[in-house]
């Protein structure tokens, strides 16, 4: 019994590396990347990158005072809930997709002043990759980017 608890711990654990590391190469992709995690089908933030950008910029931002904590409660939640209704509405319509590899369709949301990007990492949509990035940056230029490190 011990032995099985430890099999299925691993795999969890491996599980979750493979996700960080999703998520680091993800947050590395370009420079406006601020914040990526990778949530389940209820919007729990399983693993998480924040790309702490500060000492580049002078003065403050938004993007300043987005935080990992604030980033979940606040905005990926309801991102999450309008990406899946809007994904309902356009399921046939490929096209819109940004990304030209088929296994993923980024939904681009301009909430506000920022813009979230989401897709399903699986075709059961059990996990979410999320990404959070400055309003400023071409949302296509990045999920391109984004596309070929994962």
């Amino acid at each position: 019994m011990k032995l099985v608890k430890q099999e299925e711990k691993n795999k969890e654990e491996q599980q979750r590396d493979f996700l960080k590391e999703i998520c680091v190469a993800t947050s590395y992709a370009d420079k406006k990347v601020i914040f990526v995690g990778v949530v389940d089908c209820s919007g729990k933030l399983l693993v998480g990158e924040y790309r702490d950008n500060k000492s580049k910029k002078k003065g403050k931002t938004f993007s300043d005072y987005i935080k990992p904590a604030s980033f979940y409660s606040c905005i990926l939640v309801s991102g999450l809930e309008k990406w899946k209704a809007e994904l309902r509405a356009i399921k046939a319509d490929t096209s819109s997709s940004c990304c030209s590899d088929p296994d993923f369709h980024f939904e681009v949301l301009e909430l506000d002043i920022l813009k979230l990007a989401i897709t399903p990492l699986t075709r059961r949509g059990e996990a979410y990759l999320c990404i959070y990035f400055e309003p400023s940056a071409s949302s296509q230029e990045i999920i391109s980017k984004i596309c070929k490190v994962i």
